[in-house]
Parts: structure tokens; C-alpha cells; sequence
């Protein structure tokens, strides 16, 4: 098999360029091809304090099925596998599966204090008799396209610019929790969506979405921040009003696709002038929601054939 090897941490344009020459090379040898990557993000383990994930485990699966990524082998990774030499980490893999060729990004580093080079990796791929295919950096107007880069995006509310080097809207999941049911007597019931402690969320404010629930897409008016006009807690919340939707969601796990911010989080000095705001939210994100399925639907339609409707 070929494999591409990495954390593929955001599945963003750079990730799928090396999914892109693990299919063309599989196809050119007659083999099949996958992913080696990890369990957890190594940072996880080794910057444990600092790092947000873009996506969770139940996300990334949503975007395998999406790239159609047919095998994928998580390897545990534990500090003992950190400091493998090189050489070891390349007879660890060995041992798990029957390998071709592999494919990494030129700056794909692996074993002990990063010592596995694209030049080690050559010199180990002849031994084994494996191909490897070393793709360059991608870069978007000469702008390296990263998953820190992305992060940054995000916690900005910078949704295009995230898709731009994701390729795809950024995904928040989450199962539908109770709720304080202040929406509902607002006339906007919402969707209380699980915060995770370990993954990114966007900059607080009202944003665009869409969902899908039961065989349709949904336009979302969703709402991240702490629900200033009602309550001084610091917890951070996602509530979710799917428009044209009449049903209990409540245990479901919804999926939301962000495609862009509406307005910041503002503290309101009564109801019935936040009242009066979302109902200017609910027009403007019909409009953007509508603009984004035209321009876009082929990526929404890639998700629905892909995972939705298996």
C-alpha cells in the first residue's frame, strides 16, 4: 500500500495534496492507499496546556469519509514512541502494515528530537525498497497553509479566509444538551451544541451555518459567546436555531458547517431589543446561506454523498 504519512490534524489544501499523490501513486503501482497517522495529535501529549484541536475524533471521521479515505491506521502515540530513533519508527510501521511507498510534506519530521529528516526518510525508503514522494509546502499567495494558520483564523472569526485553506467550511459537533430555554420564549428556539474542553471555537459572535438533519440542509443562526445580556457566568456557549425546523434535538448530535460571522457578541439592555436583533440576524444569515449553497454546492453535496447519506 501507499501511504501518507502525518497528524493530518485539519485535512486542509496541504494535507490533501498528499492524500491526492498517495491515490496516484497507489493507482500507478496497482496497490491500495491510505493513512498513517496517529491517535491523538502529538501535541496533545507534548504541549498539553497549550493545544487546541480543529477537529474532533468524530469530525475527522465526517472528513475521511468526505476525502474518501478508505483505510487509516491510528497508531497510539505515547512518549515511548516519541523517542524512537528514526530507524526504529520506520520498523515499527513496517511491522503494522505491508508498505509500498510513502508520502510526507517537506516538513514532515519524525522519531527522536525530530531527527527523521525528508533526506533520512529518503535514505530508509531505498532500504525497504518503498517510493517516497516529497510534496512542497502549500502555499496560498505565497502564504504557507498550515493548521496553526487555520487555528489563528478561526479564533478570529476569520471563516473565509479558514476555508480558503481548508477547502471546506470549518465543523463544529456536538450533542444537543438542555438548555434555559430563553430562545424558545424569544420566538428563536435553540440547539444547545456540548462544548469541548480540547478544540478551537471561533471568535464570540453570531455566525452563519448550516446543518443537516433528517435527509435536508438547514440555514443555522448560531450563536457563540457567554450570554451576556442574561448572565455574567464565563462559560462559553454554542446555541444553534435551525431555521425551518420543528422537532426535538435534544440527546442528537448535530453537526454544524460555519461559513461566516454575522456580528459580534453585544450585551443588550432588554429582551426585546435582542428580540428585535435576531430577527435581523435570522434575514442577513438567509441571505449569506443562500449565496454560499450557490456558490459552494458541490462541496455541500460531497458531504452529503460522502457521510450523510451512506
Amino acid at each position: 500500500m501507499i501511504f501518507a504519512l502525518g497528524a493530518f490534524d485539519g485535512f486542509h489544501m496541504g494535507h490533501q495534496k498528499l492524500l491526492e499523490m498517495a491515490s496516484l501513486r497507489a493507482a500507478e503501482k496497482n496497490v491500495k492507499w491510505g493513512i498513517i497517522t496517529f491517535n491523538i495529535n502529538p501535541q496533545q501529549l507534548l504541549n498539553k496546556s497549550n493545544f487546541k484541536l480543529l477537529f474532533t475524533d468524530e469530525e475527522r471521521e465526517v472528513l475521511l469519509h468526505y476525502f474518501k479515505v478508505s483505510f487509516i491506521d491510528k497508531i497510539p502515540f505515547t512518549l515511548e514512541l516519541a523517542s524512537m530513533a528514526p530507524e526504529n519508527f520506520l520498523d515499527f510501521i513496517r511491522n503494522r502494515e505491508k508498505i509500498d511507498g510513502l508520502v510526507i510534506g517537506e516538513n514532515f519530521r519524525f522519531g527522536k528530537e525530530r531527527k527523521g529528516t525528508p533526506e533520512k526518510l529518503s535514505y530508509l525508503c531505498k532500504k525497504n525498497n518503498w517510493s517516497l514522494d516529497v510534496l512542497d509546502t502549500f502555499k496560498i499567495n505565497n502564504n504557507v497553509v498550515s493548521s496553526t494558520s487555520i487555528r489563528e483564523a478561526v479564533l478570529k472569526g476569520d471563516l473565509d479566509k479558514a476555508f480558503k485553506m481548508l477547502g471546506f467550511p470549518f465543523i463544529i459537533s456536538g450533542r444537543v444538551e438542555k438548555g434555559d430555554g430563553r430562545g424558545r420564549m424569544l420566538g428563536y428556539p435553540t440547539a444547545n451544541i456540548k462544548i469541548y474542553d480540547n478544540k478551537v471555537y471561533p471568535a464570540t459572535g453570531s455566525y452563519s451555518a448550516l446543518t443537516y438533519i433528517k435527509g435536508k440542509w438547514h440555514v443555522v443562526a448560531l450563536n457563540i459567546g457567554y450570554n451576556v445580556t442574561f448572565t455574567e457566568k464565563n462559560v462559553l456557549t454554542c446555541e444553534a436555531h435551525v431555521l425551518e425546523f420543528d422537532g426535538n434535538l435534544y440527546g442528537e448530535n448535530l453537526m454544524l458547517f460555519l461559513i461566516k460571522k454575522n456580528r459580534e457578541e453585544v450585551k443588550f439592555t432588554n429582551s426585546k431589543k435582542l428580540k428585535v436583533q435576531l430577527k435581523e440576524d435570522v434575514q442577513s444569515i438567509k441571505q449569506v446561506a443562500s449565496r454560499y449553497l450557490e456558490k459552494h454546492s458541490s462541496i455541500i453535496k460531497k458531504f452529503e454523498q460522502n457521510y450523510f447519506d451512506m
